[in-house]
């Protein structure tokens, strides 16, 4: 089949425009295939449980409503989000905002203006520190005994008031949040400060089982059938949720790889680290099926996922209402 040169003049719409890049080559081609998946994904008639990985500075590089978005139309089933992404979403819950970068000030002087800087968006440092306090204060409100991150961020998200909030937004449709490295981020760090707290006053206090996470996730997955996947980035995210067959594998449970997976990176492969290895190597452990629909396309995902994201929705007619699930999460994992 011979490329077909791009038209720039033809196109009605974002989703017209990508299925167009089918015909021409590299990672706009790449951009197609993984729409392609994503529809296939959506319209399949057994429903797949789509889980969603989501590391990088999405929420402060603008793309926090597009992943509420998700949420709210059920393309995302469970998301499996860094600590800073949740950090970020709840600093824009509570009122604070990030900034566009208008001109250019050195480090050092931001620093001085206790202004901090995300490439090119910035961010108070004091009112960072005020969403750090809002987590002390609210985990003093949290019974002493051992919690999930699922169970922490649902209980997190459900006291909040901004609908656009996607911890706010997953609360209310039932979707889970798993944070496998909630100590590596502004959450782990208020978390420390509720716990120094309460050793100084003697008092019991309440904490994040990592282990927890991995049984209730493992619960979601063996009770889901056919899974699906959505990494934005690579990083704990993608692993956490690549990790799913293998742990089921040494727990003796029976469950199948993945059956959809579609990623956006900018990391190479070549050095042979998990945020930039590829799908197909997924499938050497058994972490997708040999049968598996997949694509990856090598982009910045503040471009790649909002036009995905733009094309699906032009093609609500396909897959839309797509019926929320209706597994009570919270009675599934309190089986265990």
């Amino acid at each position: 089949m011979p490329v077909r040169h791009f038209d720039g003049l033809s196109h009605s719409g974002v989703s017209d425009l990508i299925e167009s890049f089918k015909y021409t080559s590299f990672q706009s081609r790449n951009l197609a295939r993984c729409l392609d998946v994503l529809l296939k994904m959506l319209t399949d008639p057994t429903r797949p449980v789509v889980f969603m990985g989501l590391a990088g500075a999405m929420v402060p590089g603008g793309m926090r409503k597009v992943v509420r978005d998700m949420v709210k139309l059920h393309i995302v089933d469970v998301l499996v989000s860094t600590g800073a992404n949740l950090l970020h979403d709840l600093h824009e819950a509570l009122g604070f905002h990030h900034y566009v970068e208008n001109k250019q000030v050195s480090d050092v002087e931001l620093r001085e203006m206790r202004v901090d800087r995300i490439y090119d968006t910035y961010a108070h440092d004091n009112e960072f520190i005020q969403t750090d306090l809002s987590i002390v204060n609210f985990a003093e409100t949290l019974m002493p005994r051992p919690y999930s991150s699922r169970e922490f961020l649902y209980l997190l998200g459900k006291q909040l008031q901004d609908k656009e909030s996607i911890l706010a937004t997953a609360a209310e449709e039932n979707v889970p949040i798993f944070c496998p490295a909630l100590n590596d981020s502004s959450i782990g760090i208020a978390l420390t400060a509720h716990r120094a707290k309460k050793l100084k006053e003697g008092k019991k206090y309440f904490l994040i089982d990592p282990i927890e996470d991995n049984l209730e996730i493992l619960r979601i997955k063996e009770a889901s059938g056919k899974t699906a996947t959505i990494y934005i980035g690579g990083g704990v995210p993608k692993n956490y949720i690549q990790q799913l067959e293998p742990m089921a594998e040494v727990v003796g449970s029976n469950v199948q790889g993945h059956v959809y997976a579609v990623q956006i990176t900018t990391d190479d492969p070549k050095w042979g680290g998990l945020s930039g290895c590829t799908l197909e190597e997924a499938q050497s452990w058994g972490k997708l099926t040999a049968e598996a629909f997949h694509a990856t396309v090598y982009m910045d995902a503040t471009i790649a996922l909002p036009f995905l994201f733009r094309a699906l929705v032009e093609k609500k007619e396909l897959w839309y209402p797509r019926p929320r699930l209706k597994q009570d999460w919270h009675q599934l994992v309190d089986s265990i």
